[in-house]
């Protein structure tokens, strides 16, 4: 799967490592908890390296700024035994490497998703980093052909990124597989980058909405008085009618 997915992205060959990365360099690198030790020991199969971009072997600049200081661009493949705990396995890994990491998770199955991160400087101390909540996408089958998630893989074959930094493309990454919740929703992705940021755009209102409709949804389980139930059911159909909306706009954009 490694091998299949440094071709299928594109990844270019000055740049490819694809070696393993022993687990305990994991644990030296950040201060993980009991617990997080040993769920990675019990649960992870292999980490590799699969790739550093950097400025030598890419010709793209470093970044630096009041927040970010992108000198390295990593890929990470985690290979499982087990699928469980995954978003504790992927905030290890994130949190382990300062540099920002494109991290692929495969499965048994050979299935893969993708995640990222991106790394601000600490405020107080501008030599440590502190990690985003990480982009997680959906498992899928990467194999698969005309599918949404072949034109994913598409829209990160590395020839179509941003090169104008090290922070543009991994950005770049960072947004598409934001995209990715677009695909559960609509079942597309943005044709084009153009389009791209419109349509996350418009997905930042859908999250918005649905957190109102979970709100006003557990406001009415609290509720006694039947016009006061009413009155926010009418609420949540209005926001829904909204949400269906913005969804109708994403699949335009698609």
């Amino acid at each position: 799967m490694r091998e299949w997915l440094i071709n299928r992205l594109e990844i270019p060959p000055r740049t490819v490592l694809n070696r393993k990365i022993p687990k305990k360099a994991f644990f030296t690198q950040a201060d993980l908890s009991t617990s997080e030790k040993e769920m990675f020991t019990a649960q992870v199969e292999g980490t590799y390296l699969l790739s550093v971009m950097n400025q030598q072997s890419t010709n793209i600049p470093i970044y630096q700024d009041e927040e970010f200081h992108y000198a390295e661009v990593v890929w990470i493949y985690v290979e499982l035994r087990l699928t469980k705990n995954i978003n504790r396995i992927i905030g290890a890994v994130h949190k382990s490497i300062p540099n920002p990491v494109v991290l692929i998770i495969g499965s048994s199955e050979c299935r893969v998703l993708l995640s990222t991160s991106h790394k601000r400087l600490n405020k107080n101390d501008k030599t440590r980093v502190v990690a985003e909540q990480p982009t997680i996408t959906d498992w899928f089958k990467p194999m698969e052909a005309d599918t949404a998630y072949s034109k994913l893989l598409n829209a990160l074959v590395v020839s179509n990124l941003s090169f104008e930094s090290l922070h543009s493309i991994y950005d770049d990454i960072y947004q598409w597989i934001r995209c990715e919740e677009m695909i559960q929703l609509v079942g597309a992705i943005p044709t084009s980058s153009d389009k791209r940021e419109e349509a996350i755009n418009i997905l930042n209102n859908v999250q918005k909405y649905r957190k109102e409709v979970e709100q006003l949804q557990q406001d009415q389980k609290g509720q006694l008085d039947f016009g006061a139930k009413m009155d926010l059911h009418m609420k949540m159909k209005i926001k829904e009618q909204e949400i269906n909306s913005q969804l109708q706009q994403i699949k335009e954009l698609c």
